[in-house]
């Protein structure tokens, strides 16, 4: 049965959707991008245009460059701040200070999480994750995505007696937060995803699935 040539409507609903789907990841990153651009220029580059000669800076106050200028000292301070505490001294008054600043009862909630995520971004390889696995989370009749993160622990299987597993289940969207689960190996569903997939979805909310190019093996003779 030969297939039906698309209608004007159809034509016009696909053409708009696949526009949408091109322009708006574009719109997003530009106006993120923007937005940080803005935030930088009241924090930093209004007061560094104070500094600078009057023929760099615009009656308004809204010089590029006085932006420009303060997006350097910004790396230069992250730059100096980084190579401070890279040093020896530096990272125990690193240390001392997250110290301090974990006891207090209102800068802790900020701080903490805050602080998992950036190190989470800037440094994705200190988290260690294992196989990703599915488990019955949070009711039996649904699933959900997790990372086995350690296995064997004799007090565990002694206590339980069983074989368990321990399982980080990550909440979407910042996946380094989550809930630690112990269970029965023989209820842990492998998963044939790898741990950047496995991410990719709880980030996303499960928008973002696994898109794998097949090969020749792939396909049967």
């Amino acid at each position: 049965m030969q297939k039906k040539p698309p209608t004007r409507m159809q034509l016009f609903r696909r053409y708009f959707l696949t526009g949408v789907a091109f322009i708006a990841p574009l719109a997003l990153t530009i106006f993120i991008f923007a937005y940080l651009f803005q935030l930088l220029h009241n924090w930093i580059g209004r007061p560094v245009s104070k500094l600078l000669p009057e023929n760099l800076v615009a009656p308004d106050g809204s010089a590029w460059i006085a932006s420009l200028v303060g997006l350097l000292l910004l790396l230069g301070c992250i730059l100096v701040v980084g190579a401070i505490v890279s040093t020896v001294l530096g990272r125990r008054l690193a240390v001392l200070s997250e110290r301090v600043l974990l006891q207090l009862p209102l800068i802790r909630t900020v701080y903490a999480p805050a602080k998992q995520i950036v190190e989470f971004f800037v440094n994705p390889t200190a988290v260690q994750f294992g196989a990703v696995v599915l488990v019955r989370y949070p009711h039996p009749n649904s699933y959900a995505i997790g990372f086995i993160t350690g296995k064997d622990v004799e007090q565990l299987n002694s206590a339980t007696g069983k074989k368990v597993v321990n399982v980080f289940v990550p909440f979407t969207p910042t996946p380094v937060t989550g809930i630690m689960l112990v269970l029965p190996e023989e209820e842990v569903i492998p998963v044939d995803l790898t741990v950047e997939e496995a991410l990719k979805m709880v980030v996303s909310g499960g928008v973002v699935t696994p898109v794998r190019v097949l090969t020749k093996t792939d396909f049967p003779e």
